[in-house]
């Protein structure tokens, strides 16, 4: 199941890649009068790490690669953690 599930997240980040232009630019047109904090903060820095998100420099064979690290390091992270045991005693998720 471990290993769907990091191709269950490949193919949503190269998926998410076909439509890049698209979410960032819906991202610009709304922080353009959003009052979040990461947008007032940080404005076109959170424009510009969004972007970077999408790996578009990365060929398949690098991506692949880089959706393993991802998912290895966030299994080891404190805040995955974290976060795990919040859902789990606020909604008994496991």
């Amino acid at each position: 199941m471990f290993n769907y599930f990091k191709i269950l997240i490949l193919q949503g980040l190269v998926a998410a890649r076909k439509h890049h232009e698209r979410i960032v630019t819906l991202v610009e047109i709304l922080q353009s009068n959003a009052r979040l904090p990461c947008f007032q903060w940080h404005g076109a820095s959170a424009v510009r790490a969004l972007r970077d998100r999408f790996h578009m420099g990365c060929t398949d064979e690098r991506l692949q690669m880089l959706v393993d690290t991802l998912v290895e390091s966030s299994m080891h992270s404190l805040t995955t953690r974290l976060y795990d045991n919040f859902q789990y005693f606020t909604n008994g998720i496991l």
